[in-house]
């Protein structure tokens, strides 16, 4: 072949590739308006609407209500006897970081090292997890996905739960420095874990001062550290610390040495015993992610319902919260099951209304996400299910999902196919 015969090819290839782009850019400004009908939509942030309809355009919810009007191009899709509800926000997990807990190749939950401040978690996520579509056909459509291991552990992201790569499926970074409180600072003032976040964050000032000298030509630019730099942020209060403790005496003990270093924006990812300083949190306006409200009593004089009235408990003392389920890759494989947790809670005293924000706007408002998720309301982005009834009962089915305005195929849950495969087969032996 001549080069002139090769550059030919290459540039019909290039024209070719080009007009595809185009088209997709062409298809994607003109996309097909949703119309969702007949079904009770629960806003969440307001009444429930009977016989409602949303109008979703471009992936996003353009209109709520009972009398709205329907495009002439729009798809209508019935959903008479089922209720609508917004996609669930898990608040901390690991899910994508972790497939099996007991086979190591699977697991990238942390890193070597107890100081991995420049870990970006996103980027970890594996799309392709078994693990996510099985969270979405219980009604998880994002998460917020977190480091583990360490000290000081890195930042967090929100994702959606559905994508080609983790660059598509990413709709929020970073959304907070992650540090995990030493157990044993509680006891002990000389604690040495204690001790190394502190010279770390002290460093890390230092290191800020310099930057900003340099930027003034009052000293020569100090030599980059990914470390340092990637706590300037949270030193700045540009993300919040996250700051995870479990136990109220640690609790108390974290609390105490955060405000010590002049933290003003905290997120408290902690236990049940979250409980016990239910006034104190409220009093600091200190959002609270309470993890596994299903926890056992951890001390003999408790009553066995000690942790599942943690969230009517923090509800009552006026405290924000979201409900986890433990957040740790122990917990992805049964993420599904978090609007249950929820559910529990409102067996314990947590009012329902309360209960079914847990786990979908305050989540949202606690990581600064509430414009785009947590509620059915115009500008959101679409990501809904539809329901056989209240999705924080564990016979509820999910019959529909849409991501983005886009619906979902629940056929890619592994359970559900194995679910249909089997089912079949008892027919046939009857």
């Amino acid at each position: 072949m001549t080069n002139s015969a090769f550059s030919m090819i290459t540039k019909s290839l290039h024209a070719a590739a080009l007009a595809l782009v185009l088209l997709a850019g062409l298809n994607l400004a003109v996309a097909q308006p949703l119309v969702l009908t007949g079904a009770t939509v629960h806003p969440v942030n307001a009444e429930p609407i009977a016989n409602g309809m949303v109008l979703i355009r471009d992936g996003l919810i353009e209109a709520v209500g009972t009398d709205i009007e329907i495009p002439a191009d729009a798809e209508v899709v019935d959903l008479n006897g089922l209720a609508l509800y917004p996609g669930f926000v898990h608040p901390a997990t690991q899910l994508g970081l972790t497939e099996i807990s007991s086979v190591a190749g699977t697991v990238d939950t942390a890193e070597m090292g107890s100081i991995n401040a420049a870990l970006r978690v996103e980027s970890s996520v594996n799309h392709d997890s078994e693990l996510l579509p099985t969270s979405i056909a219980g009604g998880i459509l994002n998460a917020h996905i977190i480091p583990g291991g360490g000290l000081i552990r890195g930042t967090s992201a929100l994702l959606r739960l559905d994508g080609w790569s983790w660059e598509e499926m990413t709709l929020a970074t970073p959304l907070g420095m992650h540090v995990a409180f030493p157990t044993g600072a509680a006891s002990d003032e000389d604690n040495e874990d204690l001790a190394l976040i502190n010279r770390v964050l002290d460093h890390a000032r230092h290191y800020r001062a310099a930057r900003a000298a340099a930027e003034e030509g009052l000293r020569p630019r100090p030599l980059r550290n990914d470390q340092l730099e990637a706590l300037m942020q949270l030193l700045a209060g540009e993300v919040p610390l996250m700051l995870s403790a479990n136990g109220h005496r640690v609790i108390e003990t974290a609390l105490d040495w955060a405000e010590g270093q002049g933290f003003e924006n905290i997120i408290l990812i902690a236990n049940s015993d979250a409980q016990f300083v239910a006034d104190r949190l409220a009093e600091s306006d200190i959002p609270v992610i309470l993890q596994n409200p299903y926890g056992m009593p951890v001390r003999r004089w408790e009553p066995y319902d000690q942790s599942f009235r943690s969230a009517a408990v923090l509800h009552e003392a006026g405290v924000r919260f979201a409900i986890g389920d433990g957040g740790s890759g122990m917990n992805v494989a049964n993420a599904r099951n978090l609007p249950f947790q929820a559910g529990t809670s409102i067996a314990h005293g947590l009012p329902h209304d309360v209960a079914l924000k847990a786990v979908t706007l305050r989540p949202a408002e606690i990581l600064g996400v509430a414009d785009q998720l947590g509620s059915i309301e115009p500008g959101k982005r679409a990501s809904l299910f539809a329901a056989s009834g209240d999705p924080l009962e564990p016979m509820t089915q999910i019959r529909r999902v849409w991501i983005d305005g886009v619906e979902y195929d629940l056929m890619r849950d592994r359970g559900l196919r194995l679910y249909q495969r089997y089912r079949g087969r008892q027919a046939e032996l009857r």
